[in-house]
């Protein structure tokens, strides 16, 4: 607060040179993200939506469809993605299982994980619903 004038923007003015910029401020209160159940290969449903929403009530699930932007892309739509790669990243790895962690943690990009962890999942269900329509005693796959 500056005389008396509280500034609730998520913007702050910078001071340079005497001149005054603004620039972003990315601080929000983010959710006790360990409310989330740990994945561990068993729950991804209700993982996933519970991951997706949070990440969307903090405007950075669009990481999760976007790859980065190439480096002619604005500063600022590259350093949106990057704040909020960091946040998406982050939130899923403390969300999965130890094993899980291990497997991903390497990964950069936020994207990556999510579209990994979708085809992981898509093929575990082929496999069961494959499973389900050979005959009793066929123990293929």
């Amino acid at each position: 607060m500056a005389d008396g004038v509280e500034n609730n923007n998520n913007s702050a003015p910078e001071m340079s040179n005497g001149a005054s910029r603004t620039s972003t401020i990315f601080a929000k209160p983010f959710s006790d993200v360990s409310k989330i159940d740990v994945f561990s290969s068993q729950n991804f449903r209700l993982w996933h939506e519970r991951v997706s929403t949070l990440l969307h009530m903090y405007e950075v699930a669009s990481t999760l469809t976007t790859s980065k932007p190439d480096p002619s892309s604005p500063a600022k739509q590259i350093e949106d993605w990057i704040h909020a790669n960091k946040v998406c990243h982050h939130t899923m790895l403390i969300a999965l299982s130890n094993d899980l962690f291990d497997v991903y943690c390497s990964y950069k990009e936020a994207k990556e994980i999510w579209d990994s962890l979708n085809t992981r999942r898509r093929c575990r269900l082929t496999k069961i619903r494959y499973r389900k329509l050979l005959p009793l005693g066929d123990d293929r796959g």
